[in-house]
C-alpha cells in the first residue's frame, strides 16, 4: 500500500525531500506563521518535524491516529509556549489533510 507522502507527493507534483517542509507550511497554525522564521533557526520545531515524518510512513489512517494520540503526551510538547501560544503545527490541519489522501475507514455498524 502506498504510504501518506508518496500519495501526496504523486498527486501534488512534490518530491519526496520537499515532503516535510510542504506539510509543515500547510498544518502550521495561521498565527504562527510570522513568527515561524524565527523559531526556524532552532531546534523548537524538531517535535513537530518528528510527527510529520512519522506520519509520512501510514499506510491508513488508523496509523494517523495512532501518532497523533501519541504525540499527546509528548515531552517536547509540554513547554509553555507549546502549550499557551501554540507555535505549532495543527494535529487536526494534519489529521484531515492525511485523510484526503488516505482516506477515512469506514466505521462499523455492528
Amino acid at each position: 500500500m502506498p504510504t501518506f507522502a508518496e500519495l501526496y507527493c504523486a498527486r501534488t507534483g512534490c518530491s519526496p525531500h520537499q515532503f516535510q517542509q510542504r506539510i509543515f507550511w500547510r498544518t502550521l497554525h495561521w498565527y504562527a506563521l510570522p513568527l515561524a522564521p524565527l523559531i526556524l533557526i532552532s531546534d523548537y520545531f524538531a517535535s513537530d518535524y518528528d510527527l510529520i515524518d512519522a506520519c509520512s510512513r501510514a499506510t491508513r489512517m488508523k496509523e494517523i491516529y495512532q501518532e497523533l494520540h501519541e504525540r499527546r503526551t509528548y515531552p517536547r510538547h509540554s513547554n509553555w509556549l507549546r502549550r499557551h501560544t501554540r507555535l505549532r503545527i495543527s494535529t487536526r490541519r494534519l489529521d484531515r489533510l492525511a485523510a484526503r489522501y488516505l482516506g477515512r475507514p469506514i466505521k462499523s455498524t455492528i
